[in-house]
Order: C-alpha cells, then sequence, then structure tokens
C-alpha cells in the first residue's frame, strides 16, 4: 500500500468484520469460517464491502472528484485475492464494473476451479505465487489452473522462496520483486502506461514467470 501511494496511486483499504487488525473483530486464534459450501454466495459480505466502499466514495464529493475511476484497478491478497477475483468477474453476481485492473497476491482459488468460472474476468490478471506457499500457488501454476483457465491478458510471477505470508509486513524479503512486477502491471493497465520490461523479463527473484498479453500489449 505505501509503495502504491508514493508511486502516486490512491489507495484505499476497507476494514473487513472478519479482519484480526485496524478494527476487524476477529482474533489469530479463532477457528476459520468455513464458508466455501455454496458457490458464488461464500463471502459475499466481503465483496460487498468493496461495492458500498466504491458507491461511497463515488457519492462524496471531496473524493468523487479526486479519484479518476476511468483508471481502477483491484488488488488483494489470499482471501482478498479471492474477493478481488469474483469482483473481476470470476463470480458473475459479483460483478463491479469499471475495472481496469485485477491483481491477485496468493489468491485462494479452489471454489473459482470447481465452477470453472475464470472465464468470466473481464479485466486483466496478475497472479503471484511463491515456491514455499505450498497449500495455494499450485493451484494457480498447475496445467489447467487458474492461469491457464483465465482469459488474456494474464500474468504470472512465482518468486522463489517466497511463502504465503510474503505479500504483508511480517516479511519484508520480498518486497522489492513484489512492487516491482506489481507497478509494472499497474502502471500498464490501470495508468495506461507504456509496457515495462519487467511484464516480459524475469528477474532473478523468479522462479516461474508466465505472460500473455493478447492483443492489448
Amino acid at each position: 500500500m505505501t509503495a502504491l501511494a508514493a508511486a502516486g496511486y490512491l489507495v484505499v483499504a476497507p476494514n473487513h468484520r472478519d479482519a484480526t487488525c485496524n478494527g476487524g473483530s476477529a482474533r489469530w486464534i479463532d477457528r476459520p469460517e468455513w464458508r466455501f459450501g455454496k458457490p458464488e454466495t461464500s463471502f459475499r459480505d466481503r465483496a460487498d464491502d468493496i461495492i458500498r466502499l466504491v458507491a461511497a466514495l463515488k457519492a462524496e464529493p471531496e473524493w468523487r472528484n479526486l479519484i479518476d475511476w476511468q483508471h481502477f484497478g483491484l488488488i488483494g491478497h489470499s482471501l482478498g485475492g479471492y474477493t478481488v477475483l469474483g469482483l473481476g468477474g470470476a463470480w458473475p453476481s459479483w460483478k463491479l464494473d469499471g475495472v481496469k485492473a485485477v491483481l491477485a497476491l496468493s489468491p485462494y482459488v479452489q471454489p473459482f476451479m470447481v465452477s470453472r468460472t475464470l472465464a468470466g474476468l473481464d479485466a486483466p490478471v496478475m497472479y503471484q505465487g511463491g515456491t514455499l506457499d505450498f497449500e495455494i500457488t499450485p493451484v494457480l501454476q498447475k496445467p489447467m489452473g487458474a492461469y491457464d483457465l483465465s482469459p488474456r491478458p494474464k500474468y504470472y510471477v512465482e518468486l522463489k522462496g517466497a511463502g504465503h505470508f510474503a505479500w504483508t509486513d511480517l516479511r519484508h524479503t520480498f518486497h522489492h520483486p513484489i512492487v516491482t512486477y506489481s507497478l509494472a502491471y499497474l502502471d500498464q493497465y490501470v495508468r495506461g502506461s507504456a509496457a515495462a520490461t519487467q511484464l516480459t523479463d524475469a528477474t532473478s527473484d523468479v522462479a516461474i514467470f508466465r505472460y500473455d498479453p493478447g492483443a492489448q500489449q
């Protein structure tokens, strides 16, 4: 969030009710809520938080006049990645209009895999994973995994030695490559800048790098 703001992006993040920090009521020691039994309704409250947040920003003159809604993207990590993929079109009833890019950081994608709905994404997508992110990353990059099932333009970055919390402030080791690839992707698809070399080249931090920009490159 800090890196994006420093690069000139307006970053707005909601505090979900079930968050473990910043006002959320959940605790780290709580058992997880297993609510993935009903496709497209699971964790719908998180999607609704984003939808209501966008509506509130558009309704408030101070923010409405500050934000360029022609250049608007979604970013989420883990369950947040699941949320932004759903809002990007992977759950049709969640679809949020006007999204220019989806950045999914180690996202939980199994419900979309079961329902075969990732083809419904209506915006470019970048997936990021890590070689030590054993529970989630393999589903992103395997044959006919999330990357393969997503429409173009699409990107996949797998960081060497990164686990599931590499995208949080619990681990700073991988922040530089995360920021480098994230900014290159958002600058092109949200800001409309020319394609950066990071969107076609793998650095030494990357174990697997895949991309298919399609006709928009």
